[in-house]
């Protein structure tokens, strides 16, 4: 919980005046007025914006943690969020190097899936980074599962993903197959898509964007009768993703 005396206590012994942290404030891109900090410092504010905290911390040179009470519970908090959010910054600090348990590392690959737009079709490899996720925003089945990350070009799976957030997935091994309907990464003369699939009783499959713009009049994209899907590759379940908001 928020303690006003604690971040007064914490400006006064850095001889941080109130015009002084509102004007690092406004210089940091925050707009902010001096009457706001004074209903911070008096507890009249009860729960300050969290990103405003965390700039006043960062200009005092504390931890996040010093302007809140003694809470174990609010302070694991906090140190959840930030390890989760900056993680690279305390990798070195943590026990052997290792992850925290909530936390995951995802390889972020090269390239991107398309969306309504073309994505690219090839599957050699590269690994341009290691991407931190929190594992609760993955599907429970695939948190303990290598996956893979790749960024999404286009709007037709808008709300879910949208132009330049990632889709979190997990690679099928040969011979592995879908389980059900669900979200995939498909491999289609479009290149590399990431689309809701949909498999009927007849055996063909049905191919869904999350935005309604891209269905036709039956309310789906496409539907792939058996003897064409030889030409349609199903590369992986998408089981998580990480937006660009």
């Amino acid at each position: 919980m928020f303690d006003n005396k604690k971040l007064s206590n914490v400006l006064k012994s850095k001889k941080i005046t109130s015009q002084k942290l509102v004007e690092e404030l406004e210089y940091r891109g925050i707009d902010i007025n001096i009457e706001t900090i004074s209903s911070y410092r008096k507890g009249n504010i009860k729960n300050p914006k969290y990103e405003v905290l965390e700039e006043i911390a960062d200009i005092c040179g504390v931890s996040l943690i010093e302007f809140f009470s003694d809470s174990e519970a609010q302070k694991k908090k906090i140190v959840s969020d930030e390890l989760s959010d900056n993680l690279e910054n305390y990798r070195s600090l943590l026990p052997q190097n290792e992850l925290p348990v909530f936390v995951k590392s995802v390889s972020l690959i090269n390239g991107y899936v398309g969306a309504g737009s073309f994505g690219e079709n090839n599957r050699d490899i590269e690994i341009i980074d290691k991407i931190y996720v929190d594992i609760h925003t993955i599907e429970k089945a695939y948190r303990d599962k290598e996956l893979q990350a790749i960024r999404v070009t286009g709007d037709s799976m808008k709300p879910y993903v949208d132009d330049g957030d990632i889709a979190l997935f997990s690679v099928f091994n040969d011979g592995e197959k879908p389980s059900g309907d669900g979200k995939y990464i498909i491999s289609t003369s479009q290149g590399e898509q990431i689309k809701n699939i949909k498999f009927m009783l007849n055996g063909n499959i049905r191919i869904i964007s999350e935005n309604p713009s891209y269905h036709t009049k039956d309310g789906y994209d496409e539907e792939i009768d058996k003897e064409s899907q030889e030409y349609l590759e199903i590369i992986g379940k998408v089981v998580g993703r990480i937006l660009k908001g």
